[in-house]
């Protein structure tokens, strides 16, 4: 069934159905001319939107419906874990092209409710227009205790550079479905997980000084982190946590592996900066209550702007951020 044959407001009523579905208080939601909520008490409040576009972000023949929804919404509680808070309202602004059908809406709408529904957020308001190609774009609010809010300009000499998980594999993934490869390895690209209860613990540790998610890949995270807190960095090439499928892709697409990690992006880890002594504690804690592995992977120095690798060779080179820039010239 076509979205025309049924009309925008019917579509909007559809869309809505179940969207608040964690039981915390609305005072106004979806109906009004805006959503009226409970402030937090005691609490900071955070503000993160993100926009994704076909054939920018996403390929229909390459992406169901349903991971679309789940990745618009999931992009963005992955920046409200980057500050160390927790989710609870999201926006949904969508736009369709005409001859889009009310089964491929339900299909991207049930995405976002399941990934709300596994961090506990209510989808409020929103706005649907008709466009050229289908553009998704979330406004999400967040909260985090004053005392426990991470930024990224809090990195000091002598810490370490530390992520979760392991990195490059969503960038693997894309390269899998880009190359028509047959092997296994694209979920953290189309479904990718949100740090959020890792950030929490790291949040409340009381030991992390900085904080930023990898969305544009680990180079560019680093030079972010450094550019905030007037510092600098050095990274160790060998100490870069790869997947077995990272490396199987990289070989395949005749890639350095570690390019994925440090270029690829959109691994939605976690980066974060402590104290050395700090880590194996904390280490310790996240296997324990998240079921995921910390790895150190570099140091901050004191001198601002000098950002450097150290190969697998043991040479020390500069590293350039390289990240995605939606408006660097084409080549």
């Amino acid at each position: 069934m076509l979205i025309k044959e049924i009309g925008e407001f019917e579509l909007i009523k559809r869309m809505s159905a179940g969207l608040n579905a964690t039981g915390r208080p609305v005072i106004a939601g979806i109906g009004d001319d805006a959503a009226v909520l409970h402030p937090p008490e005691g609490k900071v409040q955070l503000v993160t939107t993100d926009m994704l576009v076909e054939n920018v972000h996403f390929r229909l023949n390459t992406a169901s419906p349903f991971q679309i929804g789940w990745r618009s919404l999931a992009v963005n509680i992955s920046d409200i874990a980057a500050m160390g808070g927790e989710p609870t309202y999201a926006f949904i602004s969508i736009g369709l092209p005409r001859d889009a059908t009310v089964e491929f809406v339900d299909e991207i709408y049930s995405g976002m409710r399941k990934i709300a529904e596994a961090y506990s957020v209510d989808i409020v308001g929103g706005d649907t227009v008709s466009a050229p190609q289908l553009v998704i774009n979330v406004a999400l609010l967040g909260e985090v205790e004053a005392e426990n809010l991470l930024l990224r300009s809090g990195a000091k000499a002598g810490d370490v550079l530390v992520v979760t998980g392991d990195l490059g594999g969503s960038d693997a993934g894309l390269n899998i479905l880009e190359h028509n490869l047959t092997v296994e390895g694209t979920e953290k690209h189309l479904t990718p997980t949100p740090r959020v209860r890792e950030g929490r613990l790291l949040a409340k540790s009381g030991y992390v000084t900085s904080m930023i998610d990898i969305s544009d890949g680990l180079a560019s995270e680093v030079h972010h982190i450094c550019q905030e807190s007037g510092a600098g960095a050095k990274i160790y090439m060998k100490d870069i946590p790869l997947s077995h499928n990272v490396r199987r892709v990289a070989k395949l697409i005749s890639k350095k592996p570690h390019d994925l990690a440090l270029y690829g992006g959109e691994d939605f880890e976690l980066l974060f900066t402590c104290q050395p002594d700090k880590v194996p504690s904390l280490a310790k804690k996240m296997l324990e209550n998240c079921d995921t592995s910390l790895t150190a992977v570099g140091q901050i120095i004191g001198v601002s702007g000098s950002i450097t690798i150290e190969d697998t060779l043991g040479n020390t080179i500069s590293l350039g951020p390289r990240g995605y820039d939606h408006f660097a010239p084409s080549s």
